[in-house]
């Protein structure tokens, strides 16, 4: 059996399901979440969404997005969890009960390089563009079409994972099935007008102060911010800000960094890179996880250490051949 079909028996016999997003939600874990659930509702089941974190406000007018729970209790009356583009469990923010071990099956859905297929059943796609497509291909296999709210759902999740399209992993075949979600019904225009070209005030005032730290050495591009400006801006610590995307539109930049001061003692960081370069593993060394173009991680200490070790790594990978 595949591991897709072992997928699809997974979701075929539940009809309690769990389907969790990650910490910090960005478009593709809500995309596909909501994706997932409208489809299960429509073979009769009634599944559960969770995320510990709120939606940010540019994807809270997804199709089923006020359905979101932040939390869940052990004895929740569920027969199945599915973690929705989480590179490990971890990455359920708290969610996921240790007490679930061997009492609820665990299915993965996820493109990450980094996941170690810690699930009973993994559907892991590492070089897909996105978590939506081999959602999508459950859904379809679940024999649910992708159209109307469906395919806005999964507009959303390929479209923020892709900076709209302009990704190195946005090959012919992802332009496809963009266009089979529009031909279904998929709201492009709105996803596009309300979730990427959507950012906030204190948004767009967060981004002035990192701006005003933007450092650039050779290739390598970076900013900080400290937990003394995030308060002064009202910044929670779940408002990741997408510096990341914000970064990598420097010019000279082949390889960036972000540095978000938590409220934990922690660092927040967040990597990018220009295509031909890898911060996959410079994220797995330090904790964390991703993919060759976008990964991140937290580390204990001041933002000055975060930063140096951090550029230790990155002036490695830019020294490599490539």
């Amino acid at each position: 059996m595949t591991i897709l079909n072992q997928a699809l028996e997974c979701l075929h016999a539940s009809e309690r399901p769990l389907l969790i997003a990650h910490p910090r939600p960005d478009g593709d874990t809500i995309g596909c979440t909501l994706a997932l659930r409208l489809a299960l509702i429509a073979l009769g089941k009634s599944p559960r969404i969770a995320c510990v974190h709120p939606l940010p406000g540019n994807l809270t007018h997804l199709p089923g997005a006020g359905a979101f729970e932040v939390e869940v209790s052990e004895a929740a009356d569920i027969d199945l969890v599915v973690a929705v583009d989480l590179s490990d469990l971890s990455r359920t923010g708290g969610l996921y009960q240790p007490a679930w071990v061997g009492r609820y099956p665990l299915l993965v859905i996820d493109h990450h390089k980094t996941n170690a297929a810690f699930g009973n059943v993994n559907v892991i796609e590492p070089e897909a563009a996105a978590t939506a497509l081999p959602m999508a291909r459950i859904i379809e296999g679940l024999g649910v079409p992708l159209q109307g709210d469906i395919a806005t759902c999964l507009l959303a999740a390929i479209l923020t994972d892709t900076r709209g399209l302009r990704t190195a992993t946005t090959t012919p075949a992802v332009l496809r099935f963009v266009s089979e979600l529009v031909e279904g019904g998929g709201d492009y225009l709105g996803v596009m007008q309300r979730t990427l070209d959507a950012v906030p005030y204190w948004q767009m005032r967060a981004w002035g102060v990192v701006l005003s730290h933007l450092q650039l050495e050779r290739g390598i591009v970076w900013a900080t911010l400290s937990l003394a400006e995030k308060e002064a801006l009202g910044i929670e610590d779940y408002d990741d800000l997408d510096l990341g995307n914000l970064l990598i539109q420097t010019r000279e930049a082949e390889l960036l960094a972000s540095f978000l001061e938590m409220r934990d003692g922690t660092i927040k960081v967040s990597l990018r890179a220009r295509p031909g370069y890898d911060v996959a593993w410079i994220a797995k060394q330090l904790g964390g996880g991703g993919h060759k173009q976008a990964a991140g991680y937290s580390l204990p200490g001041s933002l000055d250490a975060a930063v140096r070790d951090t550029l230790a790594l990155l002036r490695q990978e830019l020294a490599q051949p490539h």
